[in-house]
């Protein structure tokens, strides 16, 4: 039996990814407004089993609505490397936060180098991140309006630099700081940690970071390090969501253990 989503949030036996360990300092170098847009693109139905969105529901849960007051409101997704389920994640989480608390909530592509949200939901990206850092205007306008639960999307966009020095700006840190005001939740999906260090600097602006592993893929020991240069980047590790998880015995008998 296979289960293709398990979400690791304060399990023992996972702890070990997070664990202190000596890190090389420098592993850490890391048009018009369309929020009224409702012209879509046609893609392909998106189908969930039923215990992947229970452990997704699960997730939000955990890290957004059982921790009270003080539970984080805005987060970054991100894979450990580059993973085709992290954009995925990503959006359903939203879906799932907007449906459950009924608020608000923004999800936000800053994934400069392989922007994906606006193809998962079949909308442009003319306009977007890009345009909101370049040019003046409220952040609603640069923002496309998913569905009547109240999930917004800004999509990466064009005509942005990549690098460090983008989230480094103080145009992104206004406009996140914007976003905050105007949305009781912020997700963030950025490129892979291993790849840049794009998720670290993303992460010391907001409440912290979800990890995302793929199974029998992400190297234990690039898990450990990834966590490792974002905690000595000083950016919360919020927990892990392990993909595509295998069981080589029946379920059932797995969760007794």
């Amino acid at each position: 039996m296979s289960k293709n989503f398990e979400v690791l949030l304060r399990a023992q036996k996972e702890t070990e990814l997070f664990e202190a360990a000596n890190i090389a300092p420098e592993l850490l170098q890391p048009e018009q407004p369309s929020f009224l847009s409702t012209a879509r693109r046609v893609r392909p139905p998106v189908h969930i089993d039923e215990k992947v969105r229970v452990e997704e529901s699960r997730l939000v849960e955990r890290v957004f609505v059982l921790p009270g007051p003080q539970a984080p409101r805005a987060v970054v997704f991100c894979g450990v490397e580059f993973l085709p389920g992290t954009t995925g994640i990503c959006a359903r989480a939203a879906q799932h936060l907007a449906e459950q608390t009924r608020l608000p909530v923004c999800l936000v592509d800053a994934d400069m180098h392989s922007p994906s949200l606006h193809e998962y939901f079949g909308v442009d990206n003319l306009s977007g991140l890009g345009r909101a850092l370049s040019q003046p205007g409220p952040i609603r306008g640069f923002l496309h309006s998913l569905d009547s639960s109240g999930l917004s999307l800004l999509s990466a966009g064009s005509g942005t630099d990549d690098g460090a020095s983008l989230w480094k700006s103080e145009r992104w840190v206004s406009r996140l700081h914007e976003l905050r005001r105007e949305f009781p939740y912020v997700l963030i999906l950025a490129p892979p940690v291993a790849q840049c260090g794009d998720a670290a600097l993303l992460g010391q602006e907001t409440d912290g970071v979800i990890l995302i592993l793929e199974s029998n893929q992400t190297r234990r020991e690039t898990a450990r390090i990834a966590a490792q240069n974002l905690k000595a980047a000083n950016v919360g590790v919020l927990g892990a969501v392990l993909n595509n998880r295998t069981f080589p015995i029946p379920e059932s008998i797995y969760r007794k253990l």
